[in-house]
């Protein structure tokens, strides 16, 4: 019997206007599968990233989220069926502390999450919080101030918070954007020590980032999918090469 995929897209597309900036996407990501979506700038992949999580429904096809059709759910049900998710333009709390950062993110999707009391040292949502920072490697930063870590602690804040929600899919756009060479490694160290049954989409622009992440790649330009296949073939893949080449991206 075949296994459920966790995310199925179906000629999935998405208009503004006269601008079609998604069109006719179809692939499906298995359970605990890491997919990397590649491609140029301008190539459609955020639009479709946020397509799947919510932040504006598809004006064609379908997305099934494990079986479950949330063409048309908001972002917020969604989240809550299981997507996590990360942005490209962070989202953190630069006032707050790291732990504390966690802690909201932790009771973001709780049925208490107005609550206004102070948690206790044995709070459980405190505790998890604090088991998250550990997965994310920030344990030695928890009383930090947001605003005064590096851009790269930053990042691994950012995959920390998407995880506080515990998603069966994680969404990552762009996590590497802006890490230096010394700070990508670490990324993709945690990264890749993510449990396998969890699911992974990457959206990435760098084959550097995604290539050695993933177990399939999809390749994007202008709003539609033009391969998928394995990191290796991908890598030597000469349309590939020309689609990156044509866009002012160099050879690996």
């Amino acid at each position: 019997m075949t296994q459920t995929p966790a995310i199925e897209l179906k000629n999935v597309g998405r208009r503004f206007g006269a601008l079609q900036a998604v069109r006719d996407v179809t692939f499906d990501v298995a359970m605990g599968e890491r997919r990397a979506v590649l491609g140029p700038n301008g190539a459609g992949k955020t639009t479709l990233f946020n397509t799947i999580c919510g932040d504006f429904p598809p004006t064609a096809g379908t997305i099934k989220l494990f079986g479950e059709d949330i063409s048309h759910l908001p972002a917020h049900t969604r989240a809550r069926r299981g997507i996590g998710r990360t942005y490209q333009q962070s989202l953190l709390f630069d006032g707050l502390s790291v732990l504390d950062n966690i802690f909201v993110a932790v009771r973001g999707v709780k049925l208490n999450r107005f609550s206004f009391l102070v948690p206790g040292r044995s709070d459980a949502h405190l505790a998890h919080a604090r088991d998250v920072a550990e997965r994310v490697r920030l344990t030695h930063l928890l009383d930090v101030n947001v605003g005064d870590l590096s851009h790269g602690q930053r990042r691994q804040l950012e995959v920390g918070m998407a995880l506080a929600a515990e998603p069966k899919l994680l969404m990552l756009d762009e996590p590497a954007a802006g890490l230096s060479p010394v700070e990508r490694p670490e990324l993709l160290r945690l990264l890749q020590n993510l449990p396998r049954d969890l699911t992974i989409v990457l959206i990435e622009h760098d084959m550097d980032v995604a290539l050695p992440f993933a177990d399939l790649v999809t390749v994007m330009k202008d709003g539609e999918v033009v391969v998928s296949d394995t990191p290796g073939r991908i890598q030597n893949d000469p349309v590939v090469h020309e689609i990156y080449l044509g866009h002012g991206g160099r050879k690996h």
